[in-house]
């Protein structure tokens, strides 16, 4: 029993020293000019979709690349630094609640048609406190669209993010000089 601990031992130490891939997620490759224009593609797609009334302008939004891949392995808390997810995060403020369940309501239809797979249902109401919204993900490229609203706020926010991917380091440690403003229908 003991030389099975001890050679379980020396194992996790030599994989954790020798930095074992077989134990570390495999990201794929991905070209961030590309994932940055497809998120903003989408995103337009999911504003045209919305249908929303006239409103305030939307404030331009920066595809910004986040690092919340983690490496993996026996490094479970430890973030790869070449792979990255891109989001963006824009909001209309000043929404009326039965405005902003109606574009819930066309944006879920939206997502539903084109084949994505809800993973979140967030609607819930605890006192006067109101929230609803849900996210999304399209099951062929693992994008994914977040849509919340609350009557604390009474903004509308959507927020959408491409998987985790594998860039050159120079690009994961710089912003995307992309913003993206929606352009009316």
């Amino acid at each position: 029993m003991r030389r099975t601990v001890a050679l379980c031992a020396l194992l996790v130490a030599v994989l954790s020293q020798a930095g074992c891939s077989v134990l570390e997620p495999d990201y794929p490759s991905g070209d961030p000019a590309r994932l940055t224009q497809r998120l903003t593609d989408r995103a337009q797609w999911a504003y045209d979709a919305m249908e929303l009334p006239p409103h305030k302008a939307v404030n331009p939004s920066h595809v910004t690349p986040g690092y919340d891949c983690n490496a993996g392995g026996f490094t479970i808390d430890e973030m790869a630094p070449d792979v990255v997810t891109y989001g963006l995060r824009w909001t209309v403020e000043d929404v009326p609640a039965d405005v902003a369940r109606a574009t819930e309501a066309r944006l879920r239809r939206q997502f539903t048609a084109a084949g994505w797979s809800l993973t979140h249902d967030g609607n819930r109401r605890v006192g006067d406190h109101v929230e609803f919204g849900f996210r999304f993900e399209d099951p062929e490229t693992g994008d994914k669209f977040d849509l919340a609203w609350n009557n604390s706020t009474t903004s509308l926010f959507l927020s959408g993010y491409t998987p985790c991917a594998r860039v050159p380091r120079s690009e994961a440690d710089t912003p995307s000089p992309r913003t993206w403003t929606p352009r009316a229908a």
